[in-house]
C-alpha cells in the first residue's frame, strides 16, 4: 500500500484543532492513553483528542507508556489501558501500542530494579499478551538500540507488530509504522510533534480480524435469524452457505438435538429437534456468532 503520515501525540501538545491537522494531510494518529498502572494515571486528553480525532476522519490508535517493574506490574498497565480504551470499541482502526522507553528503565533502576533482557521481554508480553486476549491488535513501539542490545526477543518480536522510533531515513528495521521524528509541525498543533509513516493498512487488518471491537465479516449466510419455538420432538430446517467450512453448536445443552441433513454445493442444511422443558432456549451459533434462538414451547 502507499505509505500513509500520522503523529503521536499525548496532553503535552495542549488542545489540538483537529480539523486543521487533517486538513494538513495527516491521515492517523497514535493517541496516548495513559501510563503505569493506575486509572488516575489515564491521559488526561486522551477522550478530547481521540473524539477530535475521530470527528476530523482520522484513522486512531493508542498507546500506553509503560512504568512496569515485573510481568505483574504489566498486567496491572494492561487492566487500567483496557479501561481506559474500551469505551471506543470499534471505533480505533489502528493498533493499541505498549511504549517501553528508557525513561521506564530509569523508572525501574530508581525502584531497585535493574531490569534484565529476560525481565523486559516478559514485561511486554505480559502487557501485550493480556491485551491481546481481550481482542485488542498490539504493537510493539521500540527503538534499533533495544532491538540490537535483545531488549526484546525474537520470538516477542516476531508475534507482534513493531513501531519503531528511527529518525535516520528509512526504517533499518521491519515495521509496520516508523516515527521518523520528534521535530514535526503540524497546523492546528502548537510546538513540535512526533511525525509516522505507516507502511500497512491497519484499517483494513484491524477491521476485517475482528480486532479492537469490530466485528468480524461472516463468510457465511443463515437462511434465517428469527426465534424459532419447538414443540417436545419437533424438528426444523435451516441452511448455511459457505465457500468454508464452519462450526455450528448449540448454546445451551439440553434444549435441543443439532443434526447435519446433507451438503449440496455451497449450501448445508441442519436440523434440530426439541428435546427439552417447556420454556427451556438454545442459541444456535455459527463460528461463535448467534444465528437465531430455539425455545421449547
Amino acid at each position: 500500500m502507499t505509505q500513509i503520515t500520522g503523529i503521536d501525540v499525548s496532553n503535552y501538545q495542549g488542545k489540538i484543532d483537529w480539523q486543521k491537522v487533517r486538513a494538513s494531510g495527516i491521515n492517523f494518529a497514535l493517541i496516548r492513553a495513559g501510563y503505569g498502572n493506575d486509572i488516575k494515571q489515564k491521559d488526561e486528553a486522551f477522550d478530547a483528542n481521540v473524539q477530535g480525532a475521530l470527528a476530523a476522519g482520522l484513522k486512531v490508535g493508542a498507546y500506553w507508556f509503560s512504568y512496569a517493574i515485573s510481568a505483574a506490574d504489566a498486567v496491572k498497565e494492561a487492566e487500567v489501558c483496557k479501561k481506559v480504551i474500551a469505551p471506543y470499541k470499534g471505533k480505533l482502526s489502528f493498533p493499541i501500542a505498549f511504549d517501553y522507553e528508557y525513561d521506564s528503565v530509569t523508572y525501574s533502576q530508581k525502584q531497585g530494579v535493574n531490569p534484565s533482557n529476560a525481565l523486559t521481554d516478559s514485561i511486554a508480553r505480559a502487557f501485550m499478551d493480556s491485551m491481546k486476549a481481550d481482542g485488542w491488535f498490539i504493537s510493539l513501539y521500540t527503538n534499533i538500540d533495544f532491538i540490537k542490545s535483545g531488549m526484546f526477543s525474537a520470538p516477542t518480536i516476531k508475534a507482534y507488530d513493531v513501531w519503531l522510533a528511527d529518525y535516520a531515513g528509512g526504517a533499518d528495521y521491519p515495521c509496520g509504522i516508523q516515527q521518523t521524528g520528534s521535530t514535526g509541525t503540524v497546523n492546528g498543533i502548537s510546538g513540535n510533534v512526533d511525525t509516522d509513516v505507516s507502511f500497512k493498512d491497519y484499517s483494513a487488518i484491524i477491521c476485517s480480524g475482528g480486532y479492537n471491537g469490530y466485528r468480524k465479516p461472516q463468510n457465511f449466510r443463515c437462511d434465517t435469524s428469527a426465534d424459532h419455538f419447538l414443540t417436545l420432538g419437533q424438528s426444523y430446517q435451516f441452511k448455511l452457505t459457505s465457500t468454508v467450512p464452519l462450526t455450528v453448536t448449540v448454546g445451551t445443552a439440553g434444549v435441543v438435538t443439532l443434526l447435519h441433513r446433507y451438503t449440496s454445493g455451497n449450501d448445508t442444511f441442519y436440523y434440530i429437534v426439541g428435546i427439552g422443558k417447556p420454556g427451556a432456549a438454545a442459541g444456535i451459533y455459527v463460528n461463535n456468532s448467534k444465528q437465531f434462538v430455539a425455545r421449547i414451547k
